[in-house]
Parts: C-alpha cells; structure tokens; sequence
C-alpha cells in the first residue's frame, strides 16, 4: 500500500464531515422565507415554504390593493394556549390584517387591532392538531369568505375565532372594499412553526463522486 492510498480514506472522512457540517449550518439558518413571484390568495396557490428546522420570519408584499398573500407553514409542536404564534408587524389599525386557517381552509384566528407594532395571534385554547396551516395577509378591508359569507364579522376589535355567517365553511374567495395603507413590505414572525415542505437537497455526493474527487 502507497502513502498515497493510505491517506485517501482520511480524505474522504474529511469531505464527508464537511458536508455534514455544511447540510448542518444550512438547517440552523433556514429561519426566513421571502416571497417567491405572488402568493396565492386560495389554500391550492398558497405558496409553500421550503427549507428545514423551524421557520421564524416571512418576508412579502402586497403591491396591488386587491392582492392577498397565503403561506404554508407546519405546526412542529403543539403551543400551550395565548401563546404568540404568529404576528404581522403594523403601525396602524387599518394597516394590512392577519389571518390564520386549518389544513382544510377553515378560519382559526384573526386580528384586525395593531397593539405594540403587532397584529398578534396567539394559539386558541384548546389543541391545535400537529401539521400544516396557512398565513394570510390582506389589505384592511379585504375578507376572508366561504360560500356562507364572512368567516369573521369585518372590523371588530382584536384577535377572533370565526364568527361570521361563514364561519362554518372554508376559504374559497377574499370581498370587501380595500383600505390600501402601510405596511408594505411586510414581515410575519412566526413561532411554533416548521416550514411546509423539507429542502430539495442541491448538492448530492456519493461514495463514486468522492473516490473520484479524492484519487
């Protein structure tokens, strides 16, 4: 055996606890989504956010007035009631609102009231079930219906649970007359929460790949 073959496995190991550590490092900062193109406004073009490990800021924007933006997110753990779980940064009431719907598009919470440069939501009490759910923002005005109307009464005070006519149904269309107003862009923190889909792996190495690097 040459020196040569007898350091080429210790090369290998290297190449391989480099990319261990890299795949490492890429989880614990794949912590913010930005926007990719427009964001559906229905649970079938929601856009899913893609990555691994939880997620904890969504960066977006709503530049049409009548442009609403969902995301999938996946609840990870189940969070103890009145806990902080989603949060639209606001400086104003009639600033963009915050909405958050099942796996199925039925309503969850909202809030309309902006308190300490956040339209909050916090976990209702009761358990949420574990997997996906969708984050919405719209423009102060624009709703979330089903086919029975309102999921939520338009304009009341602080976070609800569904309380409209449509409250018993899922999302299916977003009415109301908008009041464009800050903040946009807009920035979602999130807690609890993992992102929707894992992370398609861009560097794929094998056994072949590294013996052939390393020969």
């Amino acid at each position: 055996m040459t020196v040569r073959d007898s350091i080429r496995p210790h090369r290998i190991l290297m190449a391989l606890t480099t990319l261990a550590l890299i795949a490492c490092a890429s989880a614990t900062f794949a912590q913010t989504w930005n926007e990719v193109g427009d964001a559906g406004d229905q649970i079938a073009t929601a856009q899913a956010t893609n990555g691994t490990g939880p997620i904890t800021q969504i960066h977006g924007s709503l530049p049409l007035s009548d442009d609403v933006d969902l995301y999938c997110v996946q609840l990870t753990a189940v969070p103890p009631g009145g806990t902080p779980i989603v949060g639209l940064q606001c400086a104003l009431n009639q600033g963009p609102n915050i909405w958050l719907f099942d796996a199925a598009g039925n309503g969850v919470v909202m809030n309309e009231t902006c308190s300490g440069s956040l339209k909050q939501l916090l976990a209702p009490n009761g358990s949420m079930a574990l997997g996906n759910y969708y984050v919405g923002v719209s423009y102060y005005g624009r709703n979330a219906n089903s086919a029975g109307g309102n999921i939520w009464i338009p304009g009341l005070p602080n976070q609800r649970t569904p309380d409209g006519p449509g409250a018993p149904g899922p999302l299916n269309a977003w009415l109301g007359v908008v009041q464009q107003n800050p903040i946009n862009p807009y920035t979602i923190q999130l807690g609890w929460f993992g992102f929707c889909t894992a992370a398609t792996p861009t560097l794929k190495a094998t056994w072949g790949s590294l013996k052939s690097f390393y020969r």
